[in-house]
């Protein structure tokens, strides 16, 4: 059964392209300062970030339902081990547990007051968490109860990451503190990725652990190791995009965001991509964007990557995402004053336009991928259109009309 929903999008602007490879700005999540992002398959979305905030967006970041934690730490991290289970960490020993998909969130008391910065885990019966002070807590009882480790001969690193893939696991922080297990943390070896220590560039973080390549940052610098034990330098991050965090989807493709601050004081948001495992890197293309120095300039950027078509970027206090959105400043209504659409057989829909007649009509999937594209030279006020090959779920219909105004309707095929 094919079932429309009711929302029709008329945008006056210039007519623009869903362009699968475009960031943009998302406009849905203002006025937060923003930490840490985790998804769940194709449409769930989750970020946390300072004053307690835990935002959860199952349409991919187009609408956002936030809470705050009463205590209004600033959270760090954030990760499901199910679809269900989930835990963030923050400031002051902060952990929280929901084992209803974030709708609710408890607090799992644990006997530090040191921040924590980062979580990971294989399964619920092996989770681990790191933090300020050599900080590392580890659980076999799916969060309830935390052990503290002591693990570092020294009391006062900063630990910043941790990432486990299946036994392989790896925590860093700075002084270029880096830890390897093979044995699910059973046991934790010291690791020396380079032996280039500088006060500024001393931060190791940033665990990518692939099929077959690790990648660590050290300060600056990047590095990849295929045995997990010879590791070699493969570019600097800082000197060519700034870049501290950045995210790979599989051995060769990775994504950096970052920012830059001239003295002007207008920051610019950048995004670059890899496609041979960082030794070169591209600029991703971002819809235009001018943000102020006060949003972007006072967290590191975080990125995760779902696929190449889907992504999230936080730069402080702005969200972007690809596909882009659609563009600011559209005007959306309930109706059909623009734009009916109904079905007259089980694959064949009429889409119709009395008021403004249609010069082209485009159908993408979620991802902005193209499915179907029909213009007129001379426009139409009615069509048929042939849906036999589109598969369940939601798409987006783009009409172009005869006066160059936009709608937008989203369709449902169940």
């Amino acid at each position: 059964m094919k079932t429309k929903i009711l929302i029709t999008i008329i945008s006056a602007c210039p007519l623009f392209k869903l362009q699968a490879q475009e960031w943009g700005y998302v406009s849905s999540l203002q006025n937060e300062w923003l930490r840490k992002i985790w998804t769940q398959g194709l449409d769930t979305v989750y970020i946390v970030g300072e004053n307690g905030l835990i935002a959860r967006s199952t349409d991919q970041a187009e609408t956002w339902n936030k809470q705050y934690f009463h205590t209004k730490v600033a959270l760090n991290d954030i990760i499901f081990i199910d679809f269900y289970t989930g835990f963030a960490v923050g400031e002051q020993g902060t952990i929280l547990k929901t084992v209803d998909a974030g709708e609710k969130w408890s607090q799992i008391t644990v006997t530090t007051t040191s921040h924590i910065n980062a979580i990971a885990a294989t399964g619920l019966d092996n989770i681990w968490a790191v933090g300020d002070n050599s900080l590392i807590l580890h659980s076999i009882d799916e969060g309830e109860t935390w052990e503290q480790k002591n693990i570092l001969p020294e009391n006062d690193r900063q630990l910043l990451d941790i990432a486990f893939r299946e036994n392989l696991g790896y925590f860093t922080g700075n002084y270029a503190t880096v830890y390897k297990t093979e044995d699910y943390g059973a046991t934790w070896d010291k690791q020396t990725i380079t032996e280039k220590i500088e006060p500024f560039y001393s931060y190791a973080r940033s665990i990518n652990i692939m099929e077959n390549k690790t990648y660590i940052m050290v300060g600056g610098d990047l590095y990849s190791t295929e045995d997990q034990i010879n590791w070699l330098f493969v570019s600097n991050l800082v000197i060519h995009y700034e870049g501290q965090y950045p995210f790979f989807l599989n051995d060769n493709v990775g994504y950096v965001p970052s920012v830059r601050i001239p003295f002007s004081g207008t920051g610019n948001v950048v995004i670059v991509k890899t496609i041979d495992g960082g030794q070169d890197w591209k600029r991703e293309k971002i819809r235009l964007y001018f943000p102020s120095s006060q949003d972007i300039a006072f967290a590191p950027s975080k990125i995760i990557v779902v696929n190449e078509t889907l992504g999230y970027a936080i730069f402080s206090q702005v969200l972007f995402k690809i596909p882009a959105p659609l563009p600011v400043g559209i005007n959306i209504i309930q109706g059909k004053e623009q734009l009916s659409v109904s079905q007259i057989t089980r694959d064949e829909l009429v889409l119709k336009s009395d008021a403004n007649p249609i010069k082209s009509i485009e159908f993408f999937d979620t991802l902005g991928t193209r499915l179907i594209y029909k213009q007129w030279q001379n426009p139409v006020q009615e069509t048929n259109i042939n849906i036999n090959n589109l598969h369940k779920g939601v798409y987006v219909i783009k009409m172009a009309h005869e006066d160059n105004i936009v709608s937008i309707n989203k369709y449902l095929i169940k």
